[in-house]
């Protein structure tokens, strides 16, 4: 576990604001006491793994988020991305990353 807890507190908080949660209503819906979502989220101490579990679970945010807060953006939508591509036929996933290098491509000749 991080032993610099006050980022994974701030992607709790904010990712239980972004779900319109308050932290008494996620307290109770991962079955821990509104005062540990408190110290979790203001890097007091480390949720146990099974807490920390419940947290991504209930806030549905990939641990990713969690344990490489700056590594990943859009992270949901990119989980989101691969969940439709994996189950897409491989003509449809041809098509996405036709697609999806075209895009790029664009938008790096554009900033250029």
């Amino acid at each position: 576990m991080r032993s610099d807890t006050k980022p994974m507190g701030q992607v709790i908080r904010n990712a239980r604001i972004a779900k319109m949660m308050t932290q008494v209503s996620l307290a109770e819906k991962i079955e821990v006491s509104h005062r540990t979502i408190y110290a979790i989220e203001n890097g007091k101490c480390n949720p146990s793994f099974d807490v920390l579990y419940r947290i991504i679970q209930a806030l549905d945010i990939p641990a990713d988020l969690i344990f490489h807060p700056n590594v990943t953006a859009n992270t949901h939508e990119q989980e989101q991305f691969m969940r439709e591509y994996l189950n897409a036929t491989d003509v449809e996933q041809r098509v996405a990353m036709t697609t999806a290098r075209s895009a790029w491509f664009e938008l790096r000749l554009k900033n250029e």
